[in-house]
Formats: C-alpha cells, structure tokens, sequence
C-alpha cells in the first residue's frame, strides 16, 4: 500500500467513526428529550437553599438573579456569595436582597481555600446555607418559576440519586460570538454529555445548575480537596458519584444570558474548557477528536481533490450536522430566530478541531481576568 493509499484509509475510517458518533448523538439527543419536561406533581417538598457564587458584575445581572427569587415552591433561600469587600457587584447584591428581605442575603467570604476562588466562595455559601438541600448555580443563568420544583421532583423520584445537574443553552445569540458559543453548546457539549449518559451514566457536574445535599457533598471528602481545580463543578458530581450516589441529568434547561460575547472571548473560553477537559480526562479527551468528522471530510477533498467521493462525503457530514443542529433546536432551543446562525456550523465544526488540537500545545487558560496553569489531573496553579 502507498502513503497516499494508507493516509486515504486511515482518513476514511476517522470520517466512518466521525459519522457514527453524529447519529449516536442524534439519537441520544432524541431519547433524553424525548419525554420532555414535565410540571412537578409533588404535594410536599423539603426546603431549599440556592446559592449563587458571584464575580463581578456580568450583563442582566439583576435579571437574571431575580429569576432565582421568584419561585413557585414552599420555602426557598437565596445566598448571593462573594470572595472579599472589593468586587464591584456587591452594591447590586445588596439592592437585590433589599427588595426581597424575607428571601435573599448576601455573604462575603474573606478566607481562600485554594487557588480557585470559587470553591472558596462556595464553602462560605454552604457554611451560611440554613437548609441542607442546596441548589448551586452560576451568576449568568436565568430560570423560570419552575426550576427548583422540577430539579427537588427529579432529585426525590429515584432511589440513591445525590446530584441533580442540568443542562444550559443560549438560545438568542445577538453577536456572532455568542452564536458560535451557542452552537459549541448545542451542537457539541449537550450531545457529548448525552452520549456520555448513554453509555457510562453521567459522573460530573454541569456549573450551570447543581442539586445535592450537604451530607452528600461531606461524605464525597467536601470543598477543601477540589479548591485548587479549575473545573469544580465536574469534581463535586464526580466525587459524589465515585462516592456510590447517582447523578442524574435534568430534563430543566436553563438559559445562559451571555448573549454578546465577542469572537474573542469565545475562543478563550473553549480553550479553557478543553485544557481543562484533557488535564482532567486525557484519554477521553483524545478520543474526542473523532467527533468533528466535517474536518475530516474537508481534509479529504483536500487530498483527493472535488471527485464525487470527497464532495459527497463534504455534503453528507453536513446534512448529519445540520440535522442534529434542527433537533436540538427543536428540542432544547426553539426560538425562531436560532437557526439562521446556523450557517456558521461549517465554520464552528472547523474552529472546534482547531481547539482540540490547540489545546495540546500549552496549558495556560485565561479565567475571569487572571492566567493560570492547568496541570495535570485538572489542577491550576497561577501563572
């Protein structure tokens, strides 16, 4: 066999295997949503403590933490958190709990843990948390009246479950920025975490919303062993999952208000997140590169040049990708104007191999203003 002939073969099977794992996507994604959301008919629920670790001040600030304040359940907490006197949200906090005395605080944490400060702004939430069913949420999701009745339903339905994590969309992108962050959300992570679900069950937290118990945070060895790693969120739902408990992943979808995002800023956080995925899941994170089977089919043409085979390959890997894109639209989005950024997939699938593979040249990732070290296992240092 020649090189030409042993490269063209090894290049088919990557666009074969490429091609597979897009239709399992579309049928994971089809299964989960499948029986879609339901409204929680539960008579009784136990009190909740949602607590929203916070730095700085971020677009619909006020907006989105008021959506957490206006729940239909029982009795409910909000603990907005801070680390430190100096962050320049703290006024809007105070504002915000001022208008709901009887449900919302404000803790500021002075002690640092660990070299992510987040986890130490966590630790004082919990510490000030009353109840001990506690619903962790990042500052630029917005929800519904309904969220904390859907996720306690989920949480109490089955028998040994210690986390309930829940998905995120952006569903009205306003720069192009933010449209490929969407797609990356809709297109890539939602159905990689689905087929993770398919076929391992899932073994982290997502940061977009987490329901555990304070009990199973402490018996999973609680905050102080994860503060010095980037991604906590996927540390405490696998922590509690090694630990014996089930993770479930809720059919709730909340919305991400980062709506206009730049370029820029897109890049840097799907750099982030892929180092951080390969410090914490090296082989995984390798095996992850035959999900972008419309590089490989572009890089065919390349090699074969337009024949019938290459351009047919070219059109088929994209009919596969715009097709799961309209699923999850359907599924997950459904907002009308979501699909015209669709004619950037092309551009993001092409982007997404670019990072994956960028993300082996170094370890350095940039996180709310600071450099850090991504080192091995998923730890960071400052750089």
């Amino acid at each position: 066999m020649t090189y030409s002939g042993f490269v063209t073969g090894i290049l088919a099977l990557l666009l074969i295997g490429g091609s597979a794992y897009t239709v399992l996507a579309f049928f994971c994604v089809a299964e989960f949503f499948s029986k879609g959301r339901r409204r929680p008919d539960r008579k009784t629920f136990p009190p909740v403590s949602i607590l929203k670790p916070v730095k700085g001040f971020d677009p619909g600030f006020r907006r989105n933490l008021e959506s957490f304040c206006r729940q239909d359940y029982p009795e409910y907490e909000v603990i907005i958190g801070f680390v430190g006197e100096d962050d320049e949200a703290i006024p809007a906090a105070k504002a915000l709990a001022g208008s709901y005395p009887d449900k919302v605080r404000v803790v500021i944490t002075r002690e640092t843990i660990g070299a992510n400060e987040k986890v130490s702004n966590l630790k004082g939430l919990i510490a000030a948390a009353k109840y001990s069913l506690v619903a962790v949420s990042d500052c630029d999701m917005k929800v519904d009246g309904w969220y904390v009745r859907t996720i306690v339903e989920e949480y109490m339905s089955e028998d040994n479950v210690g986390m309930v994590t829940s998905p995120y969309r952006i569903s009205s992108p306003a720069t192009v920025g933010a449209a490929l962050e969407s797609l990356a959300i809709a297109v890539d992570f939602i159905p990689s975490v689905l087929v993770a679900r398919k076929l391992e069950g899932i073994t982290f937290g997502l940061g977009a919303s987490m329901l555990f118990s304070v009990e199973s945070l402490a018996e999973a060895g609680g905050l102080v062993p994860i503060a010095d790693y980037l991604a906590d969120d996927y540390q405490v739902g696998n922590r509690i999952a090694k630990g014996g408990s089930r993770v479930l992943l809720s059919r709730y979808v909340l919305e991400d208000t980062n709506v206009e995002i730049d370029v820029f800023t897109h890049l840097s956080h799907q750099v982030r997140w892929a180092r951080t995925y390969y410090a914490s899941r090296p082989g995984g994170y390798f095996g992850y590169g035959i999900t972008h089977p419309f590089f490989f089919a572009c890089l065919f043409v390349l090699l074969q040049g337009p024949t019938a085979a290459s351009l047919s390959a070219v059109c088929g890997v994209l009919a596969l990708r715009i097709s799961l894109a309209a699923l999850v639209h359907k599924k997950m989005i459904r907002k009308k104007g979501w699909l015209k950024w669709a004619v950037l997939l092309p551009v993001r699938d092409l982007l997404a191999f670019g990072i994956w593979a960028w993300s082996f040249a170094g370890r350095r990732v940039s996180w709310r203003g600071r450099r850090y070290r991504v080192e091995k296992g998923g730890k960071i240092t400052r750089a």
